[in-house]
């Protein structure tokens, strides 16, 4: 649940409308699907990583552990993608002695596989980071147009997960002052996870309860003109970022070919 945390402080990246941001994570997830090679779409998540700690003030390290955890799901793409490989190039001589039979192409294609991952993370880091999510659906409802009661709906869904995780900590503390937190093994802890869920489910329940209650008290959506406490736009910086980022991009893709590289 702490993944859903994004990093709180004020920078270009932090100012620019979140659809603006989210509109990058698109064709990067489509360029990097057509590419073939390793080298471009890691070239684009060094990119990422270098604008997300430059441009939007986050620490290296709050940008390297999500990172992390692309390299750890990209190990697994790595190896399967590499011995199991059935494309072009697939019956060529092996590159590497012993049984395992490794060819050339299969090891690109092993590579390319975890560097398209690392360049989805880092373009959809820049993104979850730098973004507001109270912006995030706002900009939803007033640049994208979508139903303010669909928009409010996954807000409070939002905001209902630190509300669980804090719920759930004062759970497992009850159950530590009665006692009940003993025993090992898989049946224990199924056990024991079952404990924790019948309790959250109960206070989920009340919650939204309460918030469906007080929605309702306060008129929401009986009017289908509204104001709003938040105003999001689209400024100068979104189309200076815009064409910055597609610049970029083409500089990667582009010069690199043109070259002949």
């Amino acid at each position: 649940m702490k993944q859903f945390v994004w990093h709180e402080t004020d920078s270009f990246l932090h100012r620019l409308n979140p659809l603006t941001k989210l509109a990058l994570t698109v064709p990067v997830a489509i360029l990097v699907s057509l590419i073939f090679e390793p080298l471009t779409p890691l070239a684009i998540a060094a990119v990422a990583t270098v604008a997300t700690w430059r441009f939007g003030a986050v620490p290296l390290m709050g940008i390297i552990r999500p990172l992390g955890f692309a390299l750890l799901l990209g190990f697994g793409m790595f190896w399967t993608g590499v011995l199991y490989y059935a494309g072009q190039g697939a019956d060529d001589p092996s590159i590497v002695p012993g049984p395992l039979h490794i060819t050339e192409a299969s090891l690109l294609y092993g590579l390319t596989m975890v560097s398209r991952t690392l360049a989805i993370f880092a373009t959809s880091a820049l993104f979850v980071l730098t973004t507001n999510p109270i912006d995030f659906v706002t900009a939803l409802i007033q640049q994208a147009r979508l139903p303010v009661r669909v928009g409010y709906a996954v807000f409070a869904a939002y905001r209902f997960v630190p509300l669980i995780q804090e719920e759930l900590e004062n759970v497992r503390a009850a159950h530590q002052v009665r006692g009940g937190t003993g025993g090992r093994g898989l049946l224990a802890q199924l056990r024991q996870s079952f404990g924790y869920a019948i309790p959250l489910l109960a206070i989920s329940v009340r919650r939204a309860e309460r918030v469906a209650l007080a929605m309702d008290s306060r008129g929401f959506g009986a009017r289908p003109a509204r104001t709003y406490f938040r105003i999001t736009t689209v400024t100068r910086s979104d189309l200076v970022f815009g064409v910055g980022a597609m610049a970029a991009l083409a500089a990667i893709v582009g010069v690199p070919r043109v070259l002949g590289l």
